[in-house]
């Protein structure tokens, strides 16, 4: 069985705060969405790349909240995304790629509607002075400069393997 009352990702950071308003695990008293008589856990699988913001957000609502916990869990959203599959309780799910969204949409884990929040944007990062004297990206048709990559399973990976494709 699962144990998902509220799980999607949110619509912007202020909405993180006010989504989590209604969430909590089902090991405290039950809160109607959107009351300001929040208790218990919520518990947040956030992609990695979130960590830093979504421990502030938490914090915030912690103090916010007298007698919330909000407890996380950050990783790969690929992961996190097969840890819900398999029932791993979450009240928060925000993933880094719609991809893995989908997956726990179509699992029927999700109550409500996941909404994007933020998106990526490649970047080309050089070291100091621009040794390679990089310009754009034909210039990683040359022999000469090295390249780094994410992993092809993470939503930058994917993206620089479709822009040089």
């Amino acid at each position: 069985m699962k144990t998902f009352r509220r799980l999607g990702a949110v619509a912007a950071v202020l909405a993180v705060t006010a989504g989590l308003a209604g969430c909590g695990s089902d090991d405290k008293k039950d809160t109607p969405a959107g009351s300001d008589q929040v208790t218990g856990t919520v518990t947040v699988f956030a992609a990695a790349s979130l960590t830093e913001t979504f421990t502030k957000l938490g914090k915030d609502f912690e103090a916010a909240h007298q007698g919330v916990k909000v407890v996380y869990s950050f990783g790969a959203s690929s992961a996190l995304a097969e840890q819900i599959k398999q029932g791993a309780p979450a009240d928060v799910f925000a993933s880094a790629a719609p991809a893995n969204m989908q997956q726990v949409v179509d699992a029927g884990d999700v109550t409500g509607t996941p909404a994007t929040f933020v998106s990526n944007r490649l970047e080309i990062a050089v070291p100091k002075g621009n040794p390679g004297h990089i310009t754009g990206l034909a210039d990683f048709g040359k022999s000469d400069p090295k390249l780094a990559l994410c992993a092809e399973q993470v939503p930058c990976g994917a993206a620089a393997k479709k822009v040089f494709e």
